[in-house]
């Protein structure tokens, strides 16, 4: 099984933030504290590698964070993203790229030509996934790595969710609680893992003997008014539905008061998982998702960023290949999700 930063902080009965405090060697941690998280990060085999030293030279460099808007979700990839570069020697400064990042262009232009900006972290979303190619190949001697969602992710280099196995997780997750009727609310098809979203829900529920009709998995634009009108289709259309899956959060926060209206209870008389990157202690929600932790895929941007920018220095650049992170999924319970195994 795949080490996290969430599996270190069980082992320890820390929070997830404290142990991302520690690997950003963060002031805010107590020395206790940092000696039993570290002893359990190198016990684990958390590091492929030791923790590099320090790549500032004599003038400071600093990577530009870029995001469409930030967000109480984005804010944790920022903060973890900008903790690891700060403990290597670089500054972050944060770009709102706007709406559908329709900024995103100009900022790379603009970041690219200042000397001490060394590169980019973009979490990206709806509105970069198609330009974002098109931009890291403009501009070829500035890294950028993109983080969340990116359907060009052969491309450019990127930390993704592995959207297969999220499925794969979610359908399991349900039949083992006693759903056998799940409908799939899907990415758009341009979009990153729409196919393997797609593939694992029909995979997994043949696996299990349970009936893989098309007519359950409903295309989205991922927007939260896709899941107030899409829940109002199933629940009319397919009363036999008892949970649903949505390709991110938002569609899924667009459920709740559509459902409320209608007179409907979650879970009590549906029961609905998201695929999302997630924060377990950020408390901001009671629902049950699939998919990875914030703090380890802003770790995993940072550090591919931070390789990038190491090879910009050296007189021979190695061949770039493009660098891929896919983050293991795993089940975040919260309240969303009746067992009907123990309502039979």
């Amino acid at each position: 099984m795949r080490v996290t930063i969430k599996t270190i902080a069980e082992k320890c009965g820390v929070a997830p933030i404290t142990v991302s405090r520690v690997i950003a060697q963060s002031q805010n941690v107590s020395e206790k504290t940092r000696n039993m998280v570290l002893k359990a990060i190198y016990e684990l085999g958390y590091w492929q590698k030791d923790i590099e030293a320090p790549v500032l030279s004599d003038s400071p460099q600093i990577a530009a964070l870029m995001v469409e808007d930030i967000t109480q979700n984005s804010r944790y990839i920022l903060q973890s993203a900008a903790d690891y570069l700060k403990a290597n020697g670089c500054l972050s400064i944060i770009c709102e790229t706007g709406l559908k990042a329709r900024n995103l262009q100009e900022y790379v232009s603009t970041m690219s030509n200042i000397h001490s900006v060394k590169g980019a972290i973009v979490i990206s979303s709806r509105g970069s996934r198609v330009e974002l190619a098109k931009i890291a190949e403009e501009y070829p001697n500035f890294p950028i790595v993109a983080t969340h969602w990116c359907s060009a992710w052969s491309k450019v280099d990127s930390v993704i969710l592995d959207s297969y196995h999220s499925a794969v997780c979610a359908v399991d997750y349900l039949v083992a609680h006693g759903h056998q009727h799940i409908a799939l609310l899907n990415s758009p098809k341009e979009s990153s893992g729409a196919y393997e979203e797609r593939e694992g829900y029909l995979d997994t529920m043949r696996k299990h003997g349970l009936e893989a009709d098309e007519k359950y998995i409903l295309p989205t634009d991922l927007h939260r008014s896709d899941g107030a009108k899409l829940i109002h289709k199933i629940m009319r259309t397919m009363p036999e539905v008892t949970a649903v899956l949505t390709a991110n959060l938002e569609m899924a926060q667009g459920m709740l008061p559509e459902l409320k209206n209608m007179g409907k209870r979650v879970p009590e008389d549906i029961s609905v998982i998201p695929f999302t990157i997630d924060n377990a202690a950020d408390g901001m929600h009671n629902f049950t998702t699939v998919g990875a932790n914030y703090l380890d895929a802003g770790i995993a941007a940072a550090q591919i960023l931070m390789e990038r920018m190491r090879e910009q220095t050296q007189p021979n650049k190695p061949i770039k290949t493009v660098k891929k992170v896919v983050l293991e999924p795993q089940v975040f319970e919260g309240g969303t999700v009746l067992d009907l195994s123990q309502h039979a």
